[in-house]
């Protein structure tokens, strides 16, 4: 087997799957409808196909961990663990039999995990003292046909769900539907086909064509679209019979490469057309080494070598890729984090960790430093994770970071402080199970987030432990920030889950209404209303309490959250009004978990969480290469975050992102070195001042984007805000953004509309953080 992991086939494998996970986000995997499949190999001969490698595992999927994905599996107890060293099982772990989970993974082997059918598989032929083996590429079949049954067909309204797909349906939207597009949530798959060929694999909502049709499914269907279809597949539909055909040979693999190719050639036009700041030539070297690959490709597939056409038209499409991630632009100004659950053993494993960071120019780095009730330092107050016993992680990643421009903030996990695979679930509760948050039936842990334990957000106990921990943490160690997570109560709907209705908090809600929360349900509006603000309150006012005491602490320690972007989903079902911290003052940025495949849904749901601001805090969103993005997902949703008004974007987590990932982001968004939005507005502002001038001189006026006239009285506007910028008066600043705003805008006629249209966004970032900036001063 390969030491390091086989890069994901892009083109291909871009497919994702929707789920729910504990919390309601959806979760998406990678498909595994690939013609040339890895298999795990058996001593009895038998085999499986491998879904995926370090990544998540879900539902009947078989999973390959490789000692580049960490120490350990980090999987839950629910599937088969099987630990291989020197390409021999050492060991079974049976998690449903056994409370057992999360398998180290041996540095000469690998970790084969597999959930429902899979582990049935697994458990029949993989055992204990047999040799395994890891089969690459392996082509069973050189045509992949299959079909399903459609359900519907152009649905139309009244709809019992969105675009008219219920639940395991297979839905077939074509232009007579009536609609620019499918209309459909993020929870299933789709994928769009023109002329008979799959052209795009999508997640939701998907733009109908006029030349052809859109494939929608949900739960079964979904599955069917994962396994059995891909970008470059031949698809038909039968109306009569209701089956829809898909059809994967080797030359999908070059028709795939062509889409991509074509998708390259018009980004680097477009990168022309429109004046970006993009390195042009480099892009155009990438796609015509792509054409040499698919060169080969084609050859390959006359001589009837399936391998060597699927290997070439991966290269194409790789490298095609490449060219199109060379277009997008990368800004001056730019936070680019990752959450982190440190695995590291010494110093050594924290300097590689970073320097892969500092290479594709990361510069914020969440590192998570009190999870499941432990603190990874030697704490006075907490008990530190027995895996770190002995030394100070904390200590080390802040020392390296500083010394690669990257800030460290200490990611906490608030209120959730264990699981029940731990025995006992964490430290805090093996000491203080009085302080355990209790549901309406008298449960712990949680029923919604299966084996959860949370503290109780009311008990003055909890909010004085967890403060004292918070201020030591900042105390003892020089971290940039302190970030909040899980700063809510566990998931309260329906109402039999709800929290929490220990005897402290109902006595106390008591006190205020004159009535038991236990005796009120929705029914009783007013009364329901005004416990769930109650319950609202304990967490507002402990962001209110950690805010000041921070800032006692360090008035330049940043604090910040991770929170649910949409507000029924943060307030009505975990009372986290997020909406109240902003609006008071309490974050210095915040980072929304907007989790989806969906660039579309993550474009539209982020603008429409900073709408909701009162105050001009920062955003940084939160992406989600861990649910399986290819590195071409990646590269569009970290450009789209840079279309909206969000300052940066953080990827969940280090251990899902992959070696293409960091390729992909340093050949793209993440080219250029990037000073952090938060850390000094008044120098960001003057980096983005000082790179438009730069762009005006090198790229707009030289390529005739500015006519003549408007040259100098141009340059002059930047001159002005630059000399005022200087000064630091951010009143003057404000005055001459806003003239520079009126003269781009009123010389239309002189300057071309896509750079009219990067000044004014340059202007409009300066004009965020001359806001921000003044709102730091208060």
């Amino acid at each position: 087997m390969k030491k390091s992991i086989k890069k994901a086939k892009l083109f291909i494998i871009s497919a994702l799957v929707l789920a729910l996970i504990l919390t309601g986000l959806p979760i998406q995997q990678q498909t595994s409808a690939a013609l040339a499949q890895d298999l795990v190999k058996a001593a009895n001969g038998e085999t499986h196909v491998i879904f995926d490698y370090n990544t998540l595992r879900g539902a009947d999927q078989l999973i390959i961990y490789t000692p580049e994905f960490g120490t350990s599996t980090k999987n839950n107890r629910w599937g088969v663990e099987v630990v291989v060293e020197d390409g021999t099982i050492t060991e079974v772990r049976d998690g449903t039999v056994v409370d057992i989970s999360n398998a180290p993974i041996p540095e000469d082997g690998f970790v084969v995990s597999a959930h429902g059918t899979a582990r049935t598989w697994v458990m029949a032929n993989l055992k204990e003292g047999e040799t395994v083996e890891i089969l690459e590429d392996v082509i069973t079949d050189p045509v992949k046909t299959s079909s399903f049954s459609i359900n519907k067909i152009d649905p139309q309204a009244p709809y019992e769900f969105p675009g008219g797909r219920g639940a395991d349906e297979l839905v077939v939207y074509t232009s007579a539907y009536g609609k620019e597009r499918t209309g459909t949530n993020q929870y299933g798959a789709e994928f769009i086909v023109r002329n008979g060929i799959v052209v795009e694999m999508s997640g939701s909502n998907s733009l109908i064509p006029e030349d052809g049709f859109v494939v929608s499914g949900h739960g079964a269907a979904q599955r069917w679209i994962l396994e059995n279809t891909q970008v470059g597949a031949e698809v038909t539909f039968d109306p009569e019979t209701m089956k829809i055909t898909s059809r994967i040979d080797a030359s999908a693999y070059i028709r795939a490469a062509e889409l991509v190719m074509e998708k390259a050639s018009a980004q680097i036009d477009t990168a022309e057309t429109n004046f970006l700041d993009v390195p042009i030539e480099e892009a155009k070297a990438s796609l015509k080494e792509a054409t040499e690959f698919l060169r080969i490709a084609e050859e390959a597939l006359t001589e009837e070598d399936w391998q060597r056409t699927i290997d070439y038209s991966e290269l194409a499409a790789q490298q095609a890729n490449k060219a199109g991630f060379q277009t997008v632009e990368s800004k001056v100004v730019d936070a680019r984090g990752v959450w982190h659950r440190p695995t590291e053993s010494n110093r050594q494993d924290i300097i590689e960790t970073l320097d892969k960071l500092a290479d594709s120019n990361f510069n914020i780095l969440f590192l998570e430093t009190f999870f499941h009730g432990y603190t990874i330092y030697p704490s006075e107050i907490a008990e530190q994770n027995p895996n770190f016993v002995g030394w100070d992680p904390l200590a080390v990643f802040i020392e390296e970071g500083k010394k690669r421009g990257i800030e460290v903030h200490a990611w906490v996990h608030t209120f959730f402080v264990g699981h029940e695979s731990l025995n006992p679930p964490g430290p805090i509760l093996k000491e203080h199970p009085e302080w355990a948050a209790v549901d309406r039936e008298g449960r712990i842990p949680s029923v919604k987030e299966v084996g959860y334990y949370y503290l109780n957000p009311a008990l003055p106990a909890v909010r004085d432990h967890l403060s004292s921990i918070f201020n030591e943490m900042v105390t003892t160690h020089e971290v940039d920030g302190l970030h909040l997570d899980y700063i809510r109560y566990p998931v309260s709907l329906p109402i039999e889950n709800g929290y929490s209705y220990d005897e402290y908090s109902r006595n106390e809600f008591k006190k205020v209404s004159g009535v038991d929360p236990l005796d009120i349900t929705p029914a009783d509006k007013e009364l329901w209303e005004e416990w769930n603000v109650w319950r609202q309150n304990q967490i507002s006012t402990f962001v209110e309490r950690i805010h000041g005491e921070v800032k006692e602490v360090n008035e330049s320690l940043e604090l910040s959250t991770a929170v649910f972007p949409e507000v029924s989903d943060a307030i009505d079902q975990k009372f986290q009004n997020w909406v109240e911290w902003v609006s008071a003052g309490y974050m210095d940025f915040i980072t929304p978990m907007i989790y989806a495949v969906d660039t579309n849904y993550v474009q539209r749901t982020t603008n429409e969480f900073m709408e909701r601001f009162q105050q001009p805090v920062l955003s940084y969103i939160g992406l989600a290469p861990f649910v399986g993005f290819s590195d071409e997902l990646l590269v569009d949703q970290v450009k789209a975050m840079n279309e909206t008004d969000a300052a940066g974007q953080v990827q969940f987590a280090l251990h899902s992102l992959r070696e293409e990932h960091f390729e992909a982001l340093k050949a793209g968004p993440q080219r250029k070195k990037a000073f952090l939005p938060h850390a000094d507005p008044m120098l960001a502002a003057e980096l983005v001042v000082k790179d438009t001038k730069r762009k005006i001189a090198n790229i707009y006026i030289p390529r005739d984007g500015v006519d003549h006239p408007a040259v100098r009285a141009l340059e002059q506007q930047i001159i002005n805000l630059e000399r005022a910028v200087d000064k630091g008066d951010i009143s003057e600043i404000n005055g001459k953004i806003a003239a520079a705003q009126d003269f781009v805008s009123d010389r239309e006629k002189h300057i071309r509309p896509a750079v009219s249209n990067h000044l004014l966004k340059d202007l409009d970032q300066l004009k965020q953080l001359m806001e921000f900036a003044q709102f730091k001063q208060q």
